[in-house]
């Protein structure tokens, strides 16, 4: 059975998680998933969507089956950007990975 791949690729939310997860001993890098599973963790400190944009290499080059998206919370924090262009932003990133870089929707097992 081939391994299941999840991709948790946002803000530097992402990069903490992975360090607590590796300094806590009853946890596991594959989320105790029953599935064989693999799970990358890609963080970037200060990403806002824009950011993010320049790093979809790290998608693209993992072929995850699922990406968890942690985004959004760094570009709040600007006051010349409205939440709808944040959401907005969001979205076309969220496309982008759908229609440009191949990733597709599917049902959680």
């Amino acid at each position: 059975m081939a391994a299941v791949k999840a991709q948790f690729f946002g803000h530097s939310y992402v990069r903490r998680l992975k360090n607590f997860i590796k300094d806590a001993d009853d946890l596991d890098f594959n989320l105790n998933l029953r599935e064989p599973a693999l799970i990358q963790y890609s963080g970037f400190s200060g990403a806002t969507v824009f950011k993010l944009r320049r790093e979809l290499s790290a998608i693209s080059d993992f072929e995850p089956d699922f990406v968890f998206l942690l985004v959004g919370t760094n570009d709040l924090t600007k006051p010349d950007i409205s939440p709808l262009q944040v959401s907005s932003a969001i979205c076309d990133l969220v496309d982008t990975l759908l229609f440009v870089k191949g990733c597709h929707l599917s049902d959680i097992p």
